[in-house]
């Protein structure tokens, strides 16, 4: 077998991962099975950073902070281009990062699956402000532009936007 029929059936296997969680999340959301940290149903925290409508941003030395922790923390499973790595964690760069979460997405989406899912071993381990720094570095790496350092509260981050 050659290297590029492993990459299709390993990119195979992580869009099979990324479409399972999505509708499981979609499905959640439908039957209101899922709640935010906060408590507020997921579809009303949605409504409100949609109607807010300001621009994520992260600041260039946050990003630096989360690219030092993703190095040590994440490149196994995500890759050290974080377009997946040897464990089999999914992409977190490109179209499928763009359209899972970017195109207007509230940010708080994006914090919250990190915080209640990474790392496997250990969900929620890590403080808020380390998973707002892995957020930069994550945005950064795709493109988005840097200003303001991304908070690390997920009621201020559900008042932003992922977009370019």
């Amino acid at each position: 077998m050659n290297n590029k029929s492993v990459g299709w059936m390993l990119g195979s296997a992580a869009a099979m991962v990324l479409t399972s969680a999505g509708l499981l999340a979609a499905h959640a959301l439908e039957t209101g099975a899922l709640e935010t940290k906060a408590g507020a149903p997921a579809e009303a925290r949605l409504l409100v950073a949609q109607a807010e409508g300001a621009k994520a941003t992260f600041s260039l030395e946050q990003a630096e902070r989360g690219k030092k922790e993703f190095s040590q923390e994440c490149v196994e499973c995500h890759g050290k281009d974080l377009r997946g790595g040897l464990l089999g964690g999914p992409p977190l760069r490109g179209q499928s990062f763009e359209a899972k979460y970017g195109k207007g997405s509230p940010a708080g989406v994006l914090f919250e699956v990190m915080s209640s899912t990474m790392p496997p071993n250990a969900p929620g381990s890590y403080s808020d402000a380390v998973y707002a720094d892995l957020m930069a570095h994550i945005l950064k790496t795709n493109g988005y532009k840097s200003g303001a350092e991304l908070p690390s509260d997920v009621d201020a981050l559900y008042n932003l936007v992922i977009e370019k």
